[in-house]
């Protein structure tokens, strides 16, 4: 009987697909990753959850490395005036790197997830990527582009051709003692005050840094709390009054200014993404037509790629895109294939 390690965290999603593995023949071996986060579900819960299942579970200590590679990757972030994505870093670091490794010192075959995702034959050659799953309303493809292609021949999505109503309806059916039903509306380790709260209790009151809040030609029209506090799109917050309703358009980390304007002036026919991570590598980049995804609920874009002198790629919107937010994940599409992604910079 093949082993199966599946990444659980207490939820509907992870525990149902546990439980079709189980359906399905595989042994399988529950991995709580264990991020010091009061939000994580208790040791006894997990258990309870597992017993049900008929599985076996290992808590699996990640503290440190979340640490390093999450928390202070998303810290720098925004100490930099741009806008983190911290689980596309996280699915990678930890959940396919960190629990795939200790899954597979324990003797199992495959590594499980209940993210709503594929795996697809690339467009050019045999070799695999990931996909978008079935239910396009629960998609998850986009934080996976970061992946080693060294997991993809030992990846199983159990949900991928599964929709979330189906999903929870399967889940009620079998009766799951799992913790949390209900979605998930941020970040698995932020407070209840979001990024804001969370950047103010682990930096501190320094960084508060207040600065002019500017309009596009320049004149000062009120006062922001902290770069780190916005981010590109925003609207509510800014506290100005006027005919239109005001937007953060871009931030001048140098200057310490947040510069505003309306929603017309978010507009932008491209932008440069760098740091580029290929799932399956185009024999061409020049002139490639890809669909891009700017964040994870944005309707993709058509768009053309081609590359610049220092590495990075330049997108060119067929028409123009709002709110493209340095910091974030362009991830690159050919029908339901992502091929890669990069991070979104600052055009020189």
């Amino acid at each position: 009987m093949k082993i199966v390690a599946i990444a659980l965290s207490g939820g509907v999603d992870s525990a149902t697909a546990a439980w079709l593995l189980r359906e399905q023949g595989f042994e399988v071996l529950g991995l709580h990753a264990d991020l010091g986060l009061t939000k994580s579900p208790q040791a006894a819960l997990l258990r309870e959850l597992a017993a049900f299942l008929h599985i076996r579970l290992e808590i699996v200590p990640l503290q440190e490395a979340f640490r390093r590679q999450v928390r202070d990757y998303l810290i720098a972030e925004y100490r930099q005036a741009r806008t983190p994505n911290p689980c596309v870093v996280c699915n990678r670091t930890i959940k396919f790197e960190r629990l795939f490794r200790r899954g597979r010192e324990l003797g199992a075959d495959q590594f499980a997830t209940g993210h709503y995702a594929r795996t697809l034959p690339c467009p050019w050659g045999e070799s695999l990527t990931i996909g978008r799953g079935a239910d396009p309303a629960k998609d998850q493809s986009y934080f996976l582009h970061r992946l080693s292609r060294e997991v993809f021949p030992r990846l199983l999505f159990p949900l991928g051709d599964r929709t979330k109503t189906e999903v929870k309806t399967l889940a009620r059916e079998i009766g799951l003692p799992v913790f949390h039903q209900e979605e998930s509306q941020d970040v698995c380790f932020l407070p209840p005050g979001g990024y804001r709260e969370f950047m103010l209790q682990e930096v501190g009151e320094n960084l508060n840094r207040r600065g002019d809040m500017v309009d596009l030609q320049g004149r000062q029209v009120g006062e922001h709390q902290g770069l780190y506090a916005y981010t590109i799109g925003q609207r509510r917050g800014l506290g100005l009054p006027g005919k239109e309703p005001y937007y953060v358009v871009r931030m001048d980390l140098q200057k310490n200014e947040l510069v505003i304007g309306v929603k017309r002036d978010l507009e932008q026919k491209g932008c440069r993404v760098g740091k580029v991570h290929w799932l399956c590598h185009p024999p061409k980049i020049d002139g490639l037509r890809v669909q891009v995804q700017l964040r994870y609920r944005h309707r993709p874009a058509s768009a053309t790629l081609s590359r610049n002198s220092d590495q990075s790629l330049r997108v060119r919107f067929d028409l123009p895109e709002k709110a493209v937010t340095p910091g974030q994940a362009a991830v690159f599409y050919l029908d339901d294939a992502v091929l890669g992604g990069g991070w979104i910079e600052p055009d020189l």
